[in-house]
């Protein structure tokens, strides 16, 4: 069957590309954690394919993972886990272990109520606690943008650098109003 498949699992999946949004980020002031995090996880792909002896799972066309207002869009979604112990329930863990890596391949876009970012290629090393985003790199949030070739965030101290070539900044200063009485 080529239909949609659709999964609840992966705990921690969106959470973890999601901490990388927020655009104050960048700017190294990180936000970790998502008020999201607590919420299942639905990912649809065209396909899913577990290669148990590589401890692998990939979603492959048209991925897209929601957890509460987060979602991740890709072409492909390769998740690599440890295999669980005998007797372990652990619920950030893929099919059976606790998640390594996590790969979105391909038109990559995650975005949340207020930032998105897009890019070509994401990481998210789970035990370095590093998500890094590469290939024309684009973070928004309202109309403030920030552009590069690369990004790579350490989730757990906040600090983040974009680089790669020419690094853009668009930064737009919010609307006065004019607080003088008329006459």
């Amino acid at each position: 069957m080529a239909g949609r498949i659709h999964i609840l699992a992966l705990a921690g999946l969106i959470w973890a590309l999601s901490t990388a949004i927020p655009l104050v980020a960048a700017q190294g002031q990180s936000q970790p954690g998502s008020p999201d995090s607590d919420q299942p996880i639905d990912i649809d792909a065209d396909n899913l394919e577990v290669r148990q002896n590589e401890n692998l799972a990939i979603f492959s066309g048209n991925v897209v993972a929601l957890q509460g207002r987060i979602q991740l869009r890709a072409e492909q979604l390769k998740v690599w886990y440890l295999p669980a112990a005998k007797g372990d329930s652990n619920k950030t863990a893929g099919p059976g272990g606790t998640i390594v890596r996590i790969d979105a391949i391909d038109k990559v876009f995650v975005s949340s109520a207020t930032e998105n970012a897009k890019g070509d290629m994401a990481i998210y090393e789970v035990a370095e606690q590093r998500l890094t985003l590469t290939g024309a790199v684009v973070l928004s949030r309202g109309e403030d943008v920030l552009r590069g070739n690369k990004l790579v965030m350490n989730l757990a101290t906040g600090q983040s650098k974009i680089s790669g070539g020419r690094v853009h900044g668009r930064f737009v200063p919010p609307k006065r109003t004019n607080s003088k009485p008329k006459r």
